[in-house]
């Protein structure tokens, strides 16, 4: 059994129609990301045929099944040619992009999980993930096809579900990841927090970082800091003014003593923002001592602002951990 069958096993699905209420444990799995072959995707429908060429028209070559998994090494006009498998021999063909999920990231419950038609948990349940089924590891993974923060939307055999990710993600969950800082890889442990008047919630790293709450925002100081006067911190907050206005009020702010340079950017889990960066003191050839970043996401009634504060000896340090934080933000209700 070559290796995409082994992980096919491990990916199984298991989903039970049924109307009983759970309350989720779970972790959302990234992407694989780029293989030796391509990209890995997963068959979305009940079956999907693979073809000789990309076209409705052409010979068929077999029959793939809901949750199988491909290896998609080109796409083309609606088109995805893919493999079957890692060996020289393995079958390969062309399938309609719209019924696979091209390298999605993957939910993992390990306790009963409902399904919802929509995004509410009032709407009615269609599914029930359950774990009481013998697999390795006894896991039950659903490929995601939209993450919203507070909502995952996800593939059910052809159809779409939403699963209520805020209750999954509990307060003070801790978990590890590896990040790459100054050009090696490094182990760090996150806590997982929530703050619903700001309308976020994320990790952040407990070991590095002192977390300082408020009802109007969080911030995380260096540990290495006086807390009455860090140097190193992140703060995010929320205003109930549009990205628009808030990015040119806080330009205006930092123009004063600074040259800046804005970009669009994309979060991970928050979607795509606009980013200021302080580069220069204004009207000088001055050197920074200190580097000022700001984050500003919209929100459907306002916008969450993250501003980071380090120092540049700090800047390959401190300042990528608190990049690879703002990578965890999420935007929920408020």
């Amino acid at each position: 059994m070559n290796n995409l069958k082994k992980t096919m096993s491990l990916l199984a699905l298991i989903l039970l129609v049924c109307w009983t209420v759970g309350c989720a444990s779970a972790e959302i799995l990234p992407p694989f990301g780029e293989g030796q072959i391509g990209r890995q995707a997963v068959v979305l429908c009940e079956s999907l045929t693979l073809r000789q060429s990309p076209s409705a028209s052409s010979k068929s070559v077999q029959t793939l099944q809901y949750r199988d998994l491909i290896i998609v090494t080109e796409q083309s006009g609606g088109w995805a040619r893919c493999v079957l498998g890692d060996s020289e021999d393995s079958p390969s063909g062309w399938v309609n992009a719209d019924y696979i999920a091209i390298d999605p990231a993957w939910y993992r419950t390990d306790a009963a999980t409902p399904v919802y038609a929509w995004n509410s948990t009032s709407a009615p349940k269609i599914a029930l993930l359950d774990k009481n089924t013998v697999f390795l590891d006894r896991d039950t993974f659903l490929p995601i096809l939209k993450d919203e923060g507070e909502w995952l939307i996800v593939s059910l055999r052809g159809a779409t579900g939403w699963i209520y990710a805020g209750a999954g993600r509990a307060s003070s969950q801790r978990t590890e990841a590896v990040i790459m800082l100054e050009g090696m890889e490094e182990t760090v442990r996150y806590e997982h927090i929530r703050n619903a008047s700001i309308g976020i919630e994320m990790d952040y790293e407990y070991e590095s970082f002192e977390r300082y709450s408020e009802a109007d925002r969080e911030r995380f100081v260096s540990r290495y800091d006086d807390p009455g006067h860090p140097e190193n911190y992140l703060e995010v907050s929320f205003s109930p003014a549009g990205a628009t206005p808030v990015f040119m009020s806080i330009s205006e702010e930092l123009s004063k003593d600074y040259d800046l340079i804005g970009d669009s950017v994309t979060l991970n889990s928050a979607g795509g923002c606009t980013h200021i960066s302080t580069i220069g003191v204004k009207g000088s050839r001055e050197a920074l001592d200190m580097l000022q970043e700001v984050y500003i996401i919209p929100t459907a009634n306002g916008t969450v602002v993250a501003r980071m504060y380090c120092s540049i000896e700090a800047a390959e340090g401190i300042g990528a951990r608190f990049r690879n934080m703002l990578h965890t933000l999420s935007v929920i209700g408020r």
